[in-house]
């Protein structure tokens, strides 16, 4: 299984392997997100998530825990979801970076920066599991 960016519809980049990251610099208080998926029967399922500090637009959820300065919490309840939509903003200071993640060591492997796509002009992008 592999996870894949796809823009208008076509696949532009993948990563095989079930657990991944999905990184980037929140566009109003300038810090770090992070959120560990895994893809568990075609669909996405959020793991855990990392925000570097909190403020306007990042409330840690309550059962987070401050570990070396990053916010790090596992959803309540099971977050699900097929895809997910992604904006080419210019507002946020970096883009966007999927990483695959070891499921012994949760350490980020090959990556997909997404500044590679900036010459084509994409608007958005949609990342799912694709079984090829």
């Amino acid at each position: 299984m592999s996870l894949c960016v796809f823009i208008a519809g076509k696949s532009a980049a993948c990563l095989a392997g079930l657990l991944f990251s999905l990184s980037w610099t929140h566009s109003v208080e300038k810090t770090g997100w992070v959120e560990h998926w895994q893809v568990q029967n075609e669909q996405l399922v959020l793991r855990e998530t990392f925000v570097k500090g909190s403020g306007a637009g990042i409330d840690p959820a309550p059962n987070a825990v401050l570990d070396n300065g990053w916010y790090r919490w596992a959803p309540e309840s099971l977050v699900t979801v097929p895809a997910i939509s992604l904006a080419n903003s210019e507002l946020t200071p970096d883009n966007w970076t999927l990483c695959a993640l070891d499921a012994i060591t949760q350490r980020a492997g090959e990556c997909i920066d997404f500044a590679t796509f900036e010459n084509r002009g994409v608007e958005s992008f949609t990342i799912k599991p694709d079984s090829k």
